[in-house]
Protein backbone atom coordinates (compact mmCIF):
# COMPACT_ATOMS: atom_id res chain seq x y z
CA UNK A 1 0.00 0.00 0.00
CA UNK A 2 1.24 3.31 -1.00
CA UNK A 3 1.40 6.30 1.80
CA UNK A 4 0.45 9.39 0.82
CA UNK A 5 1.19 12.79 1.52
CA UNK A 6 -1.33 15.72 2.45
CA UNK A 7 0.46 18.02 -0.10
CA UNK A 8 -0.16 14.80 -3.04
CA UNK A 9 -3.92 14.74 -1.70
CA UNK A 10 -4.12 18.21 -2.20
CA UNK A 11 -2.14 18.46 -5.16
CA UNK A 12 -4.53 15.84 -6.97
CA UNK A 13 -7.83 17.62 -5.75
CA UNK A 14 -7.34 20.25 -7.16
CA UNK A 15 -6.01 19.15 -10.86
CA UNK A 16 -9.11 16.78 -10.94
CA UNK A 17 -11.04 20.14 -9.91
CA UNK A 18 -8.92 21.99 -12.98
CA UNK A 19 -9.72 19.18 -15.55
CA UNK A 20 -13.69 18.38 -15.02
CA UNK A 21 -15.01 21.59 -13.62
CA UNK A 22 -17.70 21.59 -16.71
CA UNK A 23 -18.29 18.61 -16.59
CA UNK A 24 -18.87 18.69 -12.88
CA UNK A 25 -21.02 21.70 -12.97
CA UNK A 26 -23.41 19.90 -15.82
CA UNK A 27 -23.65 17.19 -14.10
CA UNK A 28 -24.30 18.69 -10.58
CA UNK A 29 -25.99 21.40 -12.35
CA UNK A 30 -28.53 19.38 -14.11
CA UNK A 31 -28.98 17.04 -11.21
CA UNK A 32 -29.78 20.40 -8.87
CA UNK A 33 -32.17 21.53 -11.85
CA UNK A 34 -33.91 18.32 -11.96
CA UNK A 35 -34.20 18.28 -8.19
CA UNK A 36 -35.84 21.87 -8.02
CA UNK A 37 -38.39 20.44 -10.75
CA UNK A 38 -39.43 17.64 -9.05
CA UNK A 39 -38.97 19.14 -5.32
CA UNK A 40 -41.57 21.48 -6.61
CA UNK A 41 -43.89 19.43 -8.05
CA UNK A 42 -44.12 16.98 -5.52
CA UNK A 43 -43.58 19.00 -2.39
CA UNK A 44 -44.89 22.47 -4.08
CA UNK A 45 -48.45 21.75 -2.55
CA UNK A 46 -47.81 19.59 0.31
CA UNK A 47 -46.02 22.65 1.95
CA UNK A 48 -48.85 24.97 0.41
CA UNK A 49 -51.26 23.22 2.50
CA UNK A 50 -48.90 22.59 5.88
CA UNK A 51 -48.88 26.46 5.71
CA UNK A 52 -52.45 26.91 5.71
CA UNK A 53 -53.77 27.93 9.33
CA UNK A 54 -56.56 25.26 8.57
CA UNK A 55 -54.98 22.55 7.71
CA UNK A 56 -55.81 19.02 8.60
CA UNK A 57 -53.27 17.31 11.35
CA UNK A 58 -53.48 13.99 8.58
CA UNK A 59 -51.91 16.49 6.46
CA UNK A 60 -48.79 16.51 8.42
CA UNK A 61 -48.35 12.80 7.86
CA UNK A 62 -48.90 12.45 4.14
CA UNK A 63 -46.35 15.51 4.06
CA UNK A 64 -43.94 12.65 5.96
CA UNK A 65 -43.78 10.44 3.14
CA UNK A 66 -43.85 13.01 0.75
CA UNK A 67 -40.57 14.44 1.75
CA UNK A 68 -39.18 11.21 2.25
CA UNK A 69 -39.78 9.97 -1.61
CA UNK A 70 -38.31 13.47 -2.42
CA UNK A 71 -35.40 12.36 -0.22
CA UNK A 72 -34.54 9.34 -1.36
CA UNK A 73 -35.15 10.56 -5.23
CA UNK A 74 -32.49 13.23 -4.41
CA UNK A 75 -30.21 10.81 -2.97
CA UNK A 76 -30.74 8.70 -6.31
CA UNK A 77 -29.85 11.88 -8.58
CA UNK A 78 -27.20 12.70 -6.18
CA UNK A 79 -24.87 10.26 -6.03
CA UNK A 80 -25.69 9.09 -9.50
CA UNK A 81 -24.37 12.49 -10.50
CA UNK A 82 -21.06 11.82 -8.05
CA UNK A 83 -20.47 8.64 -9.89
CA UNK A 84 -20.91 9.86 -13.10
CA UNK A 85 -18.28 13.10 -12.23
CA UNK A 86 -15.77 10.26 -10.91
CA UNK A 87 -16.12 8.30 -13.27
CA UNK A 88 -15.64 10.74 -16.24
CA UNK A 89 -12.62 11.89 -14.34
CA UNK A 90 -10.91 8.47 -13.89
CA UNK A 91 -11.77 7.33 -17.55
CA UNK A 92 -11.77 10.50 -19.82
CA UNK A 93 -13.11 9.89 -23.37
CA UNK A 94 -15.28 7.47 -21.69
CA UNK A 95 -19.50 7.69 -22.73
CA UNK A 96 -20.96 8.32 -19.64
CA UNK A 97 -23.07 5.24 -18.23
CA UNK A 98 -26.09 6.60 -17.08
CA UNK A 99 -27.74 3.33 -16.43
CA UNK A 100 -25.47 2.21 -14.06
CA UNK A 101 -24.71 5.41 -12.22
CA UNK A 102 -28.74 4.88 -11.07
CA UNK A 103 -27.65 2.17 -9.66
CA UNK A 104 -24.01 2.45 -8.36
CA UNK A 105 -25.08 5.81 -6.81
CA UNK A 106 -27.69 4.76 -4.08
CA UNK A 107 -25.97 1.55 -3.44
CA UNK A 108 -22.62 3.29 -2.97
CA UNK A 109 -25.28 5.74 -0.31
CA UNK A 110 -26.69 3.10 0.88
CA UNK A 111 -23.83 1.40 2.31
CA UNK A 112 -21.93 4.94 3.58
CA UNK A 113 -25.76 5.33 5.72
CA UNK A 114 -24.95 1.74 7.02
CA UNK A 115 -21.29 2.87 8.05
CA UNK A 116 -22.41 5.73 9.62
CA UNK A 117 -25.18 3.97 11.65
CA UNK A 118 -22.58 1.56 13.04
CA UNK A 119 -20.13 4.00 13.96
CA UNK A 120 -22.56 6.20 15.49
CA UNK A 121 -24.27 2.57 17.57
CA UNK A 122 -19.84 2.27 18.50
CA UNK A 123 -20.41 5.83 19.97
CA UNK A 124 -23.29 4.84 21.56
CA UNK A 125 -22.41 1.69 23.34
CA UNK A 126 -19.04 3.38 24.34
CA UNK A 127 -21.09 6.38 26.30
CA UNK A 128 -23.23 3.88 28.42
CA UNK A 129 -19.99 2.22 29.54
CA UNK A 130 -18.69 4.94 30.45
CA UNK A 131 -21.53 6.31 32.15
CA UNK A 132 -21.47 2.82 34.07
CA UNK A 133 -18.16 3.27 35.09
CA UNK A 134 -18.62 7.02 36.47
CA UNK A 135 -21.97 6.04 38.13
CA UNK A 136 -20.00 3.00 39.48
CA UNK A 137 -17.17 5.33 40.81
CA UNK A 138 -19.42 7.84 42.24
CA UNK A 139 -21.14 4.79 43.93
CA UNK A 140 -18.07 3.21 45.69
CA UNK A 141 -16.80 6.83 46.38
CA UNK A 142 -19.74 7.13 48.30
CA UNK A 143 -21.02 10.05 46.25
CA UNK A 144 -20.13 13.44 46.13
CA UNK A 145 -19.22 15.23 49.39
CA UNK A 146 -20.85 18.51 50.37
CA UNK A 147 -16.99 20.07 50.33
CA UNK A 148 -16.16 18.86 46.46
CA UNK A 149 -19.43 20.16 45.04
CA UNK A 150 -18.93 24.01 46.70
CA UNK A 151 -15.78 23.86 45.55
CA UNK A 152 -16.80 23.35 41.66
CA UNK A 153 -13.65 20.48 41.68
CA UNK A 154 -16.39 18.00 40.17
CA UNK A 155 -18.07 20.82 38.01
CA UNK A 156 -14.99 21.69 36.25
CA UNK A 157 -13.93 18.22 36.25
CA UNK A 158 -16.36 16.58 34.49
CA UNK A 159 -16.74 19.61 31.64
CA UNK A 160 -13.09 18.63 31.00
CA UNK A 161 -14.06 15.01 30.59
CA UNK A 162 -17.03 16.25 28.57
CA UNK A 163 -14.77 18.14 26.14
CA UNK A 164 -12.13 15.10 26.12
CA UNK A 165 -15.13 13.43 25.41
CA UNK A 166 -16.34 15.15 22.21
CA UNK A 167 -13.15 15.61 21.18
CA UNK A 168 -12.52 12.14 20.58
CA UNK A 169 -16.03 11.42 19.27
CA UNK A 170 -15.20 14.15 16.81
CA UNK A 171 -11.88 12.38 15.60
CA UNK A 172 -13.07 9.12 15.80
CA UNK A 173 -15.68 10.31 12.98
CA UNK A 174 -13.27 11.85 10.99
CA UNK A 175 -11.31 8.65 10.95
CA UNK A 176 -14.50 6.60 9.94
CA UNK A 177 -14.52 9.43 7.10
CA UNK A 178 -10.87 8.84 6.27
CA UNK A 179 -10.83 5.33 5.94
CA UNK A 180 -14.18 4.84 3.82
CA UNK A 181 -12.64 8.06 1.85
CA UNK A 182 -11.71 6.26 -1.27
CA UNK A 183 -15.23 4.16 -1.80
CA UNK A 184 -16.80 5.96 -4.16
CA UNK A 185 -13.66 6.40 -6.80
CA UNK A 186 -13.34 2.67 -6.12
CA UNK A 187 -16.49 2.04 -7.17
CA UNK A 188 -16.70 4.58 -10.11
CA UNK A 189 -13.09 3.38 -11.34
CA UNK A 190 -13.91 -0.49 -11.14
CA UNK A 191 -17.45 0.05 -12.89
CA UNK A 192 -19.18 -1.66 -10.04
CA UNK A 193 -22.08 -1.59 -8.57
CA UNK A 194 -21.31 -3.36 -5.06
CA UNK A 195 -21.00 -1.34 -1.90
CA UNK A 196 -18.75 -3.42 -0.16
CA UNK A 197 -16.05 -3.85 -3.09
CA UNK A 198 -15.68 0.38 -2.48
CA UNK A 199 -16.04 -0.15 1.13
CA UNK A 200 -13.41 -2.72 1.36
CA UNK A 201 -11.06 -1.75 -0.87
CA UNK A 202 -11.22 1.67 0.84
CA UNK A 203 -10.41 0.44 4.05
CA UNK A 204 -7.40 -1.65 2.44
CA UNK A 205 -6.22 1.53 0.65
CA UNK A 206 -5.91 3.89 3.76
CA UNK A 207 -4.25 1.69 6.16
CA UNK A 208 -1.03 3.23 6.48
CA UNK A 209 -2.06 6.66 5.45
CA UNK A 210 -5.51 6.94 7.64
CA UNK A 211 -3.87 9.53 9.94
CA UNK A 212 -2.99 11.37 7.55
CA UNK A 213 -6.25 11.20 5.77
CA UNK A 214 -7.69 12.62 9.03
CA UNK A 215 -5.51 15.92 8.92
CA UNK A 216 -5.44 16.27 5.67
CA UNK A 217 -9.93 16.98 6.07
CA UNK A 218 -8.60 18.42 9.92
CA UNK A 219 -6.42 21.33 7.33
CA UNK A 220 -9.28 21.53 4.89
CA UNK A 221 -11.71 22.49 7.18
CA UNK A 222 -9.63 25.63 8.62
CA UNK A 223 -8.65 26.28 5.36
CA UNK A 224 -12.78 26.81 4.35
CA UNK A 225 -13.58 28.63 7.58
CA UNK A 226 -11.07 31.29 6.40
CA UNK A 227 -11.67 31.29 3.24
CA UNK A 228 -15.57 32.23 4.07
CA UNK A 229 -14.69 34.44 6.93
CA UNK A 230 -12.74 36.14 4.11
CA UNK A 231 -15.19 35.94 1.62
CA UNK A 232 -17.31 37.47 3.65
CA UNK A 233 -15.64 40.47 4.87
CA UNK A 234 -15.13 41.12 0.94
CA UNK A 235 -18.62 40.62 0.03
CA UNK A 236 -20.44 41.78 3.08
CA UNK A 237 -20.99 45.47 2.28
CA UNK A 238 -21.82 44.74 -1.15
CA UNK A 239 -24.20 41.72 -0.30
CA UNK A 240 -25.83 44.21 2.48
CA UNK A 241 -26.89 47.01 0.09
CA UNK A 242 -28.01 44.76 -2.44
CA UNK A 243 -29.95 43.21 -0.01
CA UNK A 244 -31.02 46.41 1.45
CA UNK A 245 -32.85 47.27 -2.08
CA UNK A 246 -35.41 46.21 -3.93
CA UNK A 247 -36.39 42.21 -4.09
CA UNK A 248 -34.27 41.89 -7.47
CA UNK A 249 -31.41 42.80 -5.86
CA UNK A 250 -31.74 40.31 -2.97
CA UNK A 251 -32.11 37.44 -5.55
CA UNK A 252 -29.28 38.65 -7.22
CA UNK A 253 -27.50 39.23 -4.19
CA UNK A 254 -28.29 35.25 -3.00
CA UNK A 255 -26.89 34.28 -6.39
CA UNK A 256 -22.93 36.23 -6.46
CA UNK A 257 -23.00 34.33 -2.55
CA UNK A 258 -23.97 30.85 -4.10
CA UNK A 259 -21.54 31.70 -6.83
CA UNK A 260 -18.30 33.05 -4.93
CA UNK A 261 -18.91 30.93 -1.77
CA UNK A 262 -20.84 27.38 -2.13
CA UNK A 263 -20.08 26.82 -5.56
CA UNK A 264 -16.49 26.53 -5.01
CA UNK A 265 -16.75 24.82 -2.10
CA UNK A 266 -19.16 22.15 -3.33
CA UNK A 267 -17.13 21.62 -6.73
CA UNK A 268 -13.60 20.55 -4.14
CA UNK A 269 -15.57 18.51 -2.00
CA UNK A 270 -16.68 16.10 -4.92
CA UNK A 271 -12.92 16.16 -6.15
CA UNK A 272 -11.48 15.42 -2.37
CA UNK A 273 -12.37 11.76 -2.56
CA UNK A 274 -10.31 11.28 -5.86
CA UNK A 275 -7.57 13.43 -4.75
CA UNK A 276 -7.32 11.18 -1.95
CA UNK A 277 -7.70 8.26 -4.18
CA UNK A 278 -5.00 9.31 -6.86
CA UNK A 279 -2.55 9.68 -4.25
CA UNK A 280 -2.73 6.66 -2.71
CA UNK A 281 -3.20 4.85 -5.57
CA UNK A 282 -0.27 6.35 -8.00
CA UNK A 283 -0.94 2.56 -9.91
CA UNK A 284 -3.34 4.80 -12.59
CA UNK A 285 -2.33 7.04 -15.43
CA UNK A 286 -0.15 9.85 -14.78
CA UNK A 287 -1.98 11.65 -17.17
CA UNK A 288 -5.29 11.07 -16.27
CA UNK A 289 -6.51 14.39 -15.40
CA UNK A 290 -4.32 16.35 -17.97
Amino acid sequence: MHKMSIGAAFSETFAFLKANWTQMLIYIGGALVLLGILGYLMLGSTFAAMASPTADPSVAFGAVGSIFLFALLAAIILYAACMLVWRGGLHPGEAPNFGWALQAGPAFAFGMFVVMIAAYVVILVISFVLMLIFGAAFGLGGGLSPDALQSGAVGGGAIVLLVLFYIAILLFMLWVQARFSVAGPVMADRLTRNPVTGLSESWRLTGTSQWVIVGFYVLFTLMTVAYMFVVGLVLGGIMGAMMGGSGFGSIVALIISAIVIYLPLLLISFSIPVGIYRALSPKAASDVFA
